[in-house]
């Protein structure tokens, strides 16, 4: 992975499918023991890695483990993927009282980090480690609840009565800062690859212009303070971010990840060389429903697409369910490492 950002030749595409809690499946364990346990997280992962065989382990469950530092409650069921109970604030007017959480002892993250810590271990320098990390949008967007979020960003465009933009950009000035000391502390547990993850920015909820004026600025924040504590990024944004992959390209993200509604071979066109491009298999329709076979059939023209000339990793569009056939999973390896390069 780290060579192929870096532009030096490899044996073989890399290949890292996005698989959270599909770590709980593969070792009988819950959603809510993995979400919450960092010795069964690294488990649950190594597992998975031993089944599968892919180059990339994602340290990653759910979106809630930092919001939940900030004072948001997260349901956290046995066999669902956790989610927000109760937001930390009554109104965004309210947003000035909160402060930026220690990853190393609130909400969930030190689990992340202590799960890093364990894989790092077990692997050494054989296999690259990704870890989780919300995007600040979306991570804004729980202090009051993602609905609410969304109706203060509408009223304050639009320049309505009883908005308050400033406090929609405190809040993501929050957020961010949030993000940049727990990727700092994954970074320094071991992980070689950390996770700008904005999907509520997604071009399908917000217009592109909202997503230049509100998102943009404070991803890119996120992602030049990463680098220049010097770890290498990746910006994952689902839905059809076609009109901004421009703008992706500009936060400085070492790689983008695309979703399965973009044209694959237009996405690594447009974002050339200032980023390396991973995906971008379809998740539910191929990976969990599709036969090995189908499987086959789309990696090859994943690579096809987009392995000519390097900077491309094989991946899935967003996160594998955890029912998904371990099967349909090396398949999608296999595809990776028989794909012929370039001599």
């Amino acid at each position: 992975m780290i060579a192929t950002l870096e532009r030096r030749a490899v044996d073989s595409v890399p290949v890292g499918p996005m698989m959270a809690d599909l770590g709980a499946t593969a070792i009988g364990a819950s959603v809510r023991q993995y979400a919450t346990d960092a010795e069964v997280m690294a488990r649950g992962q190594l597992a998975l890695h031993e089944q599968v065989g892919q180059d990339i382990i994602f340290l990653s469950c759910d979106n809630y483990y930092l919001a939940e530092g900030f004072g948001c409650v997260a349901e956290l069921p046995p066999d669902e993927t956790p989610h927000l109970l109760e937001p930390a604030l009554d109104s965004l007017d309210d947003v000035y009282g909160l402060e930026v959480p220690d990853p190393l002892t609130d909400g969930r993250m030190p689990v992340f980090i202590e799960a890093t810590r364990l894989v790092r271990a077990a692997v050494g320098d054989e296999v690259a480690i990704r870890t989780t990390g919300t995007g600040p949008f979306a991570l804004a967007s729980y202090f009051v609840g993602t609905q609410e979020f969304l109706i203060e960003v509408g009223m304050a465009k639009a320049g309505l009565p009883g908005s308050n933009p400033d406090a929609i950009h405190h809040a993501l000035g929050l957020a961010a800062d949030a993000l940049i000391a727990f990727g700092k502390a994954s970074f320094d547990a071991g992980s070689d690859l950390l996770h700008c993850g904005d999907s509520l920015a997604s071009c399908d909820v917000i217009s592109p212009a909202d997503y230049e004026e509100w998102a943009f600025p404070y991803e890119r924040r996120v992602i030049q303070a990463w680098k220049d504590y010097g770890a290498k990024t990746l910006l994952h944004i689902c839905g059809d971010s076609t009109k901004v992959l421009d703008l992706y390209a500009d936060t400085g993200a070492d790689v983008i990840e695309i979703d399965h509604k973009v044209d694959l071979a237009h996405a690594k066109e447009v974002v050339g060389g200032r980023a390396s491009v991973i995906g971008n298999v379809d998740p539910v329709t191929v990976l969990l429903q599709g036969t090995p076979e189908r499987v086959l059939e789309v990696s090859r023209a994943c690579l096809d697409a987009a392995a000519a000339g390097g900077g491309y990793m094989l991946g899935s569009g967003c996160v594998v369910p955890r029912i998904a056939p371990l099967e349909n999973i090396r398949t999608m390896v296999r595809a990776a490492r028989e794909y012929p390069l370039e001599t």
